[in-house]
């Protein structure tokens, strides 16, 4: 079943049609480098500078805080934190899949991946205040991510 094409879509195809061999072949690879800075750019707004995750991050380090809190509530938080951060991760790379060959931003998916490890093994000693000191880490490498993300690059063409 074909996606509804509009006009603009019609006139692409046909200028493509048009192009030689190298034309298209350099067509092809922009459309690759515009894809791949669309993706980097929608999963910094996606996932990095989410005020969910990052309100949450704050909101388990605050009832790790509190005495009367306990352990198992901070862990029934992290793991929806750990829900979100992975299926926003898996919703924004499921868009460009077909797109572009490989997952480029693998630090981001790092920085989730051993963030939320080093949590659960600190919370297996049942210790709040080691959790806290993991929790304002992974609070202090995610605002520093998204500050990287901020930064016009320069990028020759």
């Amino acid at each position: 079943m074909l996606p509804d094409l509009t006009s603009q879509d019609i006139l692409l195809l046909k200028c493509f049609h048009l192009l030689r061999p190298e034309g298209k072949r350099d067509l092809l690879d922009y459309l690759r480098f515009v894809a791949q800075r669309q993706y980097r750019a929608e999963l910094l707004t996606q996932v990095l500078s989410n005020p969910l995750l990052y309100n949450g991050l704050l909101q388990a380090a605050r009832m790790c805080e509190r005495e009367e809190t306990r352990v198992e509530d901070v862990l029934q938080k992290i793991s929806q934190l750990k829900y979100m951060f992975y299926n926003l991760l898996e919703k924004t790379n499921l868009k460009y899949d077909e797109a572009l060959e490989d997952n480029l931003e693998d630090i981001i998916r790092d920085w989730g991946r051993i963030g939320f490890e080093n949590l659960a093994e600190t919370a297996g000693n049942g210790r709040k205040d080691l959790m806290l000191q993991e929790l304002d880490e992974m609070i202090q490498s995610l605002e520093g991510l998204a500050r990287k993300g901020d930064r016009k690059r320069f990028i020759a063409v």
